[in-house]
């Protein structure tokens, strides 16, 4: 199961690999970027962003192979927040929000199909799994003018410590993946109790 689902969209898109943002800069590094550049920058680990909160719920991440070509992802993901996202995302890309929202629908479609391709017959824990095994590459990946922590109410995806690199970060991010996958019978026994 081990792919990089930004990889697999990025080459969709054309272009041979989506660049990390600066964790300094908290945008990417190359700032003579063109539109349709910064619209894929935006737009793939923004819907991503949105997938990996959704799927914090295994009955929701059921739901992705099973709504495969059925679902407005967009509104599923985002709610009444979509057009607040598709805003930030033109602004940010410089595209109408016109295209935003193509390319947001586009990008999501995408992303089912991938996940139905390559985690086959996957049930809601192996998804919700594989999202939180690619949470940070997600992060690494999302600029922060975007600012998709107040998008989906969840403020940990803009924390800045969140996209830094190197050895003390990756032992701190294995911990937060470790806890942010935890949900065992224990836990739930433990929470039935009062």
């Amino acid at each position: 199961m081990a792919f990089n689902i930004i990889d697999k969209l990025a080459q969709l898109e054309g272009i041979s690999k989506l660049p990390e943002i600066s964790p300094n800069t908290q945008d990417v590094p190359d700032e003579k970027s063109n539109t349709t550049n910064r619209l894929v920058q935006a737009v793939i680990p923004s819907i991503l962003a949105g997938f990996y909160k959704y799927t914090r719920d295994e009955e929701h991440a059921a739901e992705i192979p099973v709504k495969n070509g059925t679902a407005d992802w967009i509104d599923t993901l985002f709610g009444p927040e979509k057009n607040n996202l598709m805003k930030r995302i033109s602004i940010y890309s410089g595209a109408s929000t016109t295209e935003a929202g193509e390319k947001m629908r586009e990008v999501s479609t995408n992303i089912v199909n991938i996940i139905n391709k390559e985690i086959n017959n996957g049930d809601g824990k192996t998804i919700k799994n594989y999202f939180t095994s690619e949470r940070n590459n997600i992060l690494h990946h999302l600029p922060a003018a975007i600012e998709i922590g107040n998008v989906l109410n969840d403020t940990t995806l803009d924390d800045r410590t969140n996209k830094m690199t190197g050895p003390v970060s990756g032992l701190m991010h294995g911990i937060e993946k470790t806890f942010a996958s935890t949900d065992t019978e224990k836990n739930k026994d433990n929470t039935s109790k009062f």
